[in-house]
Formats: C-alpha cells, sequence, structure tokens
C-alpha cells in the first residue's frame, strides 16, 4: 500500500513545486488571469455599472467569459482578502473535484482496487489544465468541479431503482449542472444529453415536466444575459476570421475528434487484439461507406486556421510539415477505428454531436477538453459488451499519457511554433 502512494505524493510535491513557482503549462494561463483581474476589482468598486458595460465594448474588453466567476471571487475582497489571497482560496475547488470523481469511480468500477484509484486520482495533478488553472484562477476549472459532481449524481441515478431517489438525483444533477454553466455556459449543453436519459426513463410523465421546468427555471437568467449581450458565443470577434472559416463545422469535427482519439489513446486494445477487431469489422456494410463519406466531407470543408488553437496533432502537422496532413491522417484514422471498436451508437454520437455545440466559439483549446473529455469517456460513453473499460488495465496507461501530455506542454514553451 505504502508504494501505492509513493506516486500521488510524488504528483502533489510536483504540483506544490509547480505553484511556488508560479507554472503556466498551458501557456496561456497567467496571462488570461492577469488580463481578466481588473474584473474581481472592478465588481468589488461598483458592481452594478461593471455588470452593465461587461462585454460590451468589443473593440477593449475582448470577454468571452461568464461573470459569474469574477462576482463570486469579488465577494471574497469584500470580506477582506487580498488579489493574492484569491489564489489560495482558488485551491480549495481541487477538494471536491478529487472526492467526486473518486465518488464516480465508486460507482462506475466497483470492484477498483485502490492502487488503480491512486494512479487515476493523480491524473487530475497530472493534467496541464488542472494544475495551470489552480495557479491561476479561471472559471472552467470551478465550472469542471460542478460538472463532475453532476456527473455523479447522474451516476446515482442510473444506479438507483427508487424512484424517489431516481428525481431526487435528477434534481441535483440539474441544478449542478446549472452551477457549471453559469462558470462557463458551454456546459449547458449537456443538460440535452442528461435530459435524453431521464426522458427515457420517465417518459411523458410529470416527473420530466418537472426537470424540464426545474431547467428552465434555472437558465433563465442566464438566457437573459445571453441575450442582452451575446458577446460569447456567436458575436465574438477574438480571431477575426470570414464567417464561412468561423462557423465552419467541420473544423470542429476534425479538430475535436483529434483530440478524442488522443484521450482514447490508452484504451486501444494491444495489437493482437486490435488485428482480430480490424479482421472482424464488417466493410460491406452501408454504415462504413457513410463512415468514408462523413470523413472525405469533413477533409473537404476543413480550413481551420493557426493562431487559434488545435491540439497536438494539429501543431505537430504544421510543425513538421507545414500543412494538415497528420490532422488529416489522425482524424481519418480515428473515425475508421471507432466504427471498427462498434463505438458508433446513439449515446456516442450525441455526446461528440454536444462537443461541437459545446466548443461554439471559433478558438479550439486543450483547456475545454481537458480532463474533460476524461470523464466522458470514463462514466458517460457507451462501450459494447466486448469493449468495455478495464480501468485496472488502462488506469496506467493514462497515467503514462499524462506524463507525456505534461512534458509535451512544459517544453512548448521552448518550441518555436
Amino acid at each position: 500500500m505504502l508504494k501505492n502512494k509513493i506516486f500521488p505524493l510524488f504528483v502533489l510535491l510536483s504540483f506544490i513545486i509547480g505553484f511556488i513557482f508560479s507554472e503556466d503549462t498551458l501557456g496561456g494561463g497567467k496571462n488570461d488571469y492577469l488580463y481578466h483581474e481588473k474584473y474581481f476589482v472592478n465588481f468589488y468598486n461598483d458592481f452594478f455599472t461593471t455588470l452593465k458595460n461587461y462585454g460590451m465594448d468589443q473593440a477593449n474588453e475582448n470577454v468571452r467569459n461568464s461573470p459569474f466567476f469574477y462576482i463570486i471571487f469579488s465577494l471574497f475582497l469584500k470580506m477582506g482578502f487580498g488579489i493574492d489571497g484569491l489564489k489560495f482560496i482558488n485551491l480549495i475547488i481541487i477538494i471536491p473535484i478529487i472526492i467526486f470523481f473518486n465518488k464516480c469511480l465508486n460507482i462506475k468500477y466497483k470492484k477498483i482496487s485502490s492502487s488503480t484509484k491512486f494512479y487515476m486520482l493523480s491524473l487530475l495533478l497530472l493534467s496541464p489544465t488542472i494544475r495551470t488553472l489552480l495557479i491561476w484562477p479561471y472559471p472552467i476549472l470551478w465550472a469542471l468541479c460542478f460538472f463532475i459532481v453532476a456527473v455523479y449524481f447522474y451516476l446515482s441515478f442510473e444506479e438507483t431503482s427508487n424512484n424517489t431517489k431516481k428525481i431526487q438525483f435528477a434534481f441535483y444533477n440539474v441544478i449542478f449542472l446549472a452551477l457549471a454553466s453559469y462558470f462557463t455556459p458551454n456546459f449547458a449543453v449537456f443538460s440535452l444529453y442528461f435530459f435524453y436519459k431521464y426522458y427515457l426513463n420517465f417518459g411523458n410523465s410529470k416527473k420530466t415536466l418537472s426537470i424540464i421546468l426545474l431547467n428552465i427555471f434555472l437558465a433563465l437568467p442566464a438566457i437573459y444575459f445571453l441575450i442582452l449581450k451575446d458577446f460569447y458565443l456567436l458575436n465574438s470577434d477574438i480571431y477575426k476570421v470570414d464567417p464561412l472559416t468561423k462557423y465552419n463545422l467541420s473544423n470542429k469535427i476534425v479538430i475535436i475528434t483529434t483530440i478524442l482519439f488522443l484521450f482514447y489513446l490508452p484504451l486501444i486494445p494491444k495489437l493482437k487484439d486490435l488485428k482480430s477487431i480490424l479482421i472482424k469489422a464488417n466493410y460491406l456494410d452501408w454504415k462504413f461507406f457513410v463512415t468514408l463519406l462523413f470523413i472525405a466531407i469533413n477533409i473537404y470543408f476543413y480550413n481551420f486556421l493557426e493562431s487559434a488553437g488545435g491540439g497536438i496533432f494539429f501543431h505537430l502537422s504544421n510543425i513538421l510539415l507545414n500543412n494538415s496532413l497528420i490532422v488529416y491522417l489522425i482524424f481519418a484514422v480515428s473515425i475508421l477505428l471507432f466504427y471498427s471498436l462498434n463505438l458508433y451508437n446513439f449515446n456516442n454520437i450525441l455526446i461528440l454531436f454536444l462537443l461541437v455545440l459545446y466548443n461554439l466559439q471559433y478558438s479550439m483549446y486543450y483547456k475545454y477538453f481537458d480532463p474533460l473529455v476524461i470523464f466522458l469517456i470514463l462514466f458517460l460513453i457507451k462501450f459494447s459488451n466486448n469493449n468495455l473499460i478495464k480501468i485496472e488495465l488502462v488506469a496506467k496507461k493514462y497515467v503514462i499519457l499524462y506524463i507525456l501530455f505534461l512534458s509535451l506542454n512544459f517544453a512548448k514553451a521552448y518550441i518555436d511554433y
């Protein structure tokens, strides 16, 4: 048991050292924090004027975050905390993330060993996104916290057969997902996924109607704010691109799929088993030809530009080849691999669709998806019976992936791209 605890302690020590030296493995965490730091003070000094003007001056503001995070943190300033003190308050958010991630693991993987849990929980402090945003406060980390709490209540909903508890867990899920959405509005799209699941369970009943009404009630202030000043999704001009590029869904489908592929790597079967799966796959089925057509259409219309993220494979392709060939290759391999592994079902296609809606803005950075995609893969993605997640086998692979991922994020500070 002691040996199993050494690695998490080492990871914790590495984060403490990172905190002392103001680590920024994302590369833009510090700049984002310093740019938005003024809103803590502005809401503290003049709440109503700041809220009225928030995000309206596009030429000077360039703000796409919900004001909720800055309003909450400005309250700590009113309590007497200084700006630097907010960073220490921000550290608290890792505690509920760890607790509810652990609870989700216990529900989903009932026979998970303690050593496996130690490895899985270590991923949270190996994540470049979590490490950076714990040090440089940013709303998406708090949104992730409430999202994993929402996932826990959904898993609890699935676990229980008691109808009274089911509706209670559904309500808790809706409330915590709403809180996640107040910190980062993108998370609101996942309400469609959970509602679909609740509808399958409750059908056309009063329970379903009550869930709809609760969602509407919680969403009204956010809807009003977004309608009043839509600087967040559709009207943001942070990146000056033509409309056909800005709203090109193929860009999102291709880039998001390559990001999914990265986080799916630890789940790919051994070479021997993979060969067997590929041989047995049906390549004469109409679904396969639709898959090929889907690949071709999205590659044809893809025109994602630099300076707006894109992820590892996008930058690797541009660094090595000065084109998007590697992106095309990874995208095609990903789609065909997922087809061969029988991952295309309504549940998973819905999640992919929601990930596209989740990232409606033009820019696509890993901080939007890390560790969100891990949560989705572990707890919400549906696998075929012969392709279930063997958590004991993949835990160490995920640790290796995240160590490499974190190392690349450290190294990119010294790479000119």
